[in-house]
């Protein structure tokens, strides 16, 4: 059951969210992207101060996430492959470039939430249940890059583990941190302080699955978006399962090899 909250509360904390996570992948312009970001921004602090100032701490807690997610994306908006001079059609390029991603929002996110004072362990950068959340990540880890290598229809040729498997591992890393870190570990705990914990799993779930409607490197979009969905909601259940980012960003990193791997291996990546 929702925990004493109106019923409007959850439409618009889902839109708000679903808002700000989508202009994530979609293709606007840099300067689009900026202004775009820039009113965000805006909106969210102003959304922050009035929670505070009415003294509403489930509001302001959220708020506040709200505000931190969209700093981090407007930081890390110039900071483009072609800003650090990296050549996206090489597993090299495109490795670093989704760590300078990664690195410079999970900074830019870490760093508020320690600054305004709190833990770690609110965003689940923690141990957790530490032993169970290894393990759970890693077996998804090696399943996903099973099905990965060994895919008929688009199977990595001779040399080719050998030549990328770094950078491979430095993109899907970087990634699944990056990612389950933005949709699920900022928010979580405090949509749960709104909902109970199905109802913030499935929203966060639902916000990282609708973004990637508009990727490029899919035929079918809609089965994509789908398989996301089910992926979201495993992320979201390990990660409120075992207290930890630890599971979620591993099964996320394995899923990542499903796409990255015949990425580079279809088109050609050197």
């Amino acid at each position: 059951m929702m925990k004493n909250v109106k019923y409007h509360i959850y439409p618009l904390v889902f839109l708000c969210l679903l808002i700000v996570c989508i202009t994530l992948f979609t293709p606007f312009s840099p300067k689009v992207k900026i202004l775009i970001r820039v009113l965000l921004l805006t909106i969210s602090i102003i959304a922050w101060r009035i929670s505070k100032k009415r003294e509403l701490p489930r509001a302001s807690v959220l708020s506040f996430s709200f505000v931190t997610l969209n700093l981090a994306f407007l930081i890390v908006t110039p900071f483009t492959a072609g800003f650090w001079n990296l050549d996206v059609n090489t597993s090299k390029g495109l490795a670093l470039s989704k760590f300078s991603d990664s690195a410079i929002t999970s900074i830019v996110l870490v760093s508020s939430f320690l600054i305004a004072g709190y833990s770690l362990k609110s965003i689940y950068l923690t141990r957790g249940k530490v032993i169970p959340g290894i393990i759970t990540g890693m077996v998804f880890f090696f399943i996903f890059g099973y099905f990965a290598l060994t895919n008929p229809q688009q199977k990595p040729g001779p040399g080719f583990l050998e030549k990328n498997w770094v950078w491979i591992f430095i993109f899907v890393l970087s990634n699944g941190f990056m990612e389950e870190l933005v949709f699920r570990g900022i928010f979580l705990d405090k949509l749960n302080l709104l909902f109970n914990h199905h109802l913030s799993i499935l929203m966060t779930s639902v916000c990282f699955a609708t973004p990637h409607l508009v990727v490029n490197y899919q035929e079918n979009v809609l089965l994509f978006t789908g398989i996301t969905f089910i992926l979201g909601m495993i992320c979201g259940y390990a990660m409120h399962l075992t207290r930890s980012i630890i599971a979620p960003a591993l099964i996320h990193a394995g899923a990542d090899l499903m796409i990255i791997v015949p990425i580079f291996a279809t088109y050609g990546v050197k």
